[in-house]
């Protein structure tokens, strides 16, 4: 049934919904979630139907509006129930003059209650989904790279605002791609991948991202051959000593799979269209944490290897658009930066910024992780968390780290331990086994053990991905650093071996530049473990070691410069420290 409202209000909308589940027989509770669509008038028919057919496994309540060219302001709707809808509700919202600019109002009262709702843009997606009156509201945003008119600033601007949430559908139709390279990974034999080769077409964000999470997952180099317009993605090569895998293409759903001592195989490789990829992405509510490290972490690798020289005086504003959000990317594993007045200003936002995280983490995983600094600002931050959240029963489902330690003895005003628990992190309510701090001592003889010590410790906690690493250790959902005037991180010092460990999750420091010698402290692959890495930094002595940390990834003299998370990274900075960043 085809329910036409012109001129109407939500009201009058919720009324009727109410009057055809009477008629109709239909109720609204199994719905199991609200699906949120803003499209263009142009669009919206296969919008709808996308959605339609994306619900048959996935009962929704799906909300279409629709912006309209009229000037007057008016609302008009159109319900679609029983036969017509399918598994779902499918309202329909034409708005128009002014009231277009409000859809969040509009939508409101017609959100399914106690139900999650994922927000869809099959085109022309605001800049930053997550922030926009829509995104606010849902658990998912998902957008549509290949929708727009170039994809590379399109994915540019998905990497500068990503928060947790995110999606995007040129992910979702690789899923298959990726899945049987990996599988073909577990095969021996077990070596490195000294290079990723793409062969796609030049305007491919699916092939972008494929070769992003390929390179974040593998630390291989990327290398793009292009292939004419409108012939998609069209093979895969690892490069290995042994020989190859490739991953190829052939005709229709199908593609060849060659690699090393094995015969090749004929795989399916069917693309999903629209719908199909849209019911993918409907089937998991929980943060994509694969696609914002590829996003974040992998795609400047792959710009990085396709670059084309400059051409200022001839580019278009779109082209320099293109260059801009290109260099974001390049340069997003660097962090976002939040500047403010004193250290005490920095305190009060990282605290509150912190707690958000952490009860995140505990709704989405019921347990989350926290790793404190030392220092000035990091004591001030764990004063303004007292003050803040002492007692929050968030507390009872957190674990609570150090990045470094100080190697003395047990209450020692020198312990990083020992100045947040005197700042009162006591106070907060963390039970007594879910405090994990570094063994003490004033021995060099039992340094070493204390670091095995609190690497066991780690790998006790570690999440499912991190047991199967290289390096066991939980992903801190918030990992606090300060930065010294030296640049350095934790007890990382520039020009020394810890900086550079990547077979251990601690490291056992022996004169430390810094008093007092002896030290225990993370290591740089446990620092980019943590989903959030936030760096919070005070004071115009340390202002040079954040400029020179900010200009490039991984500089061994520059240890802040390894300082990235998976997802978010953070520079928490007073006036002072960010008064080098403009010169």
């Amino acid at each position: 049934m085809i329910v036409d409202l012109e001129r109407t209000t939500t009201k009058d909308i919720s009324k009727k919904l109410v009057s055809l589940r009477s008629e109709l027989g239909a109720t609204a509770l199994g719905r199991v979630l609200t699906l949120l669509v803003s499209v263009d008038e142009s669009f919206a028919d296969t919008a709808v139907a996308a959605a339609n057919d994306a619900t048959h496994l996935h009962p929704a309540r799906i909300v279409v509006l629709v912006r309209t060219e009229d000037t007057e302001n008016r609302l008009d709707a159109q319900i679609r129930v029983g036969g017509d809808a399918g598994a779902s509700e499918i309202i329909v919202l034409r708005l128009s003059g002014e009231l277009a600019d409000h859809g969040d109002a509009v939508v409101t009262p017609l959100l399914l209650p106690d139900s999650p709702i994922v927000a869809w843009w099959p085109s022309n997606p605001p800049e930053d989904v997550a922030s926009s009156a829509l995104g606010q509201m849902a658990t998912r945003r998902i957008t549509d790279a290949s929708m727009a008119s170039d994809s590379r600033v399109d994915l540019g601007l998905r990497c500068r605002f990503y928060a947790l949430g995110d999606t995007d559908l040129s992910w979702t139709r690789i899923t298959r791609w990726r899945a049987l390279l990996a599988a073909s990974l577990d095969y021996p034999p077990f070596e490195p991948v000294s290079q990723i080769t793409i062969t796609a077409e030049t305007a491919s964000p699916s092939a972008d991202l494929l070769g992003a999470w390929l390179s974040a997952a593998l630390d291989a180099p990327v290398v793009r051959d292009t292939t004419k317009d409108g012939s998609g993605l069209i093979s895969i090569r690892l490069d290995r000593a042994s020989g190859p895998i490739e991953l190829a293409r052939t005709q229709g759903p199908t593609a060849m799979l060659s690699q090393p001592r094995q015969p090749e195989r004929q795989v399916a490789l069917l693309e999903p269209d629209l719908s199909q990829a849209l019911a993918d992405e409907l089937r998991r509510l929980d943060p994509d944490e694969v696609y914002s490290t590829a996003l974040c972490h992998g795609l400047h690798r792959v710009y990085q290897g396709t670059g084309q020289p400059e051409t200022e005086s001839t580019s278009t504003p779109q082209e320099h658009e293109m260059d801009e959000n290109s260099a974001f990317v390049a340069n997003a594993s660097m962090g976002q930066i939040s500047t403010h007045p004193t250290k005490q200003d920095v305190a009060d936002a990282v605290a509150e910024a912190a707690m958000q995280q952490l009860r995140t983490a505990v709704d989405h995983r019921g347990v989350a992780h926290l790793g404190l600094t030392g220092g000035s600002l990091g004591i001030e931050v764990v004063r303004s968390i007292t003050d803040l959240a002492a007692g929050d029963p968030v507390w009872a489902s957190v674990h609570l780290w150090w990045g470094d330690e100080r190697f003395v003895t047990r209450g020692h005003d020198d312990r990083n331990d020992q100045q947040a628990f005197d700042a009162g992190a006591l106070r907060w309510g963390v039970p007594p086994e879910q405090v994990h701090s570094v063994d003490a001592g004033n021995d060099i003889a039992d340094l070493p053990a204390a670091a095995a010590n609190y690497a066991t410790a780690l790998a006790a906690s570690a999440d499912s991905a991190g047991e199967q690493s290289a390096i066991a250790a939980p992903a801190m959902d918030v990992l606090l650093l300060g930065v010294g005037p030296d640049s350095h991180i934790a007890s990382l010092f520039p020009g020394r071996d810890e900086v550079l460990i990547t077979d251990s999750a601690t490291a056992a420091v022996v004169d430390s530049p810094k008093p007092p010698p002896l030290r225990v402290s993370l290591t740089v692959p446990v620092i980019q473990r943590a989903k959030a890495v936030w760096l919070v930094v005070g004071g115009q002595d340390k202002a040079e070691a954040v400029a020179a940390a900010l200009k490039g990834m991984d500089q061994p003299a520059h240890p802040a410069s390894f300082a990235r998370g998976t997802q978010e990274t953070r520079w928490w900075l007073d006036a002072e420290a960010a008064s080098r960043l403009s010169s």
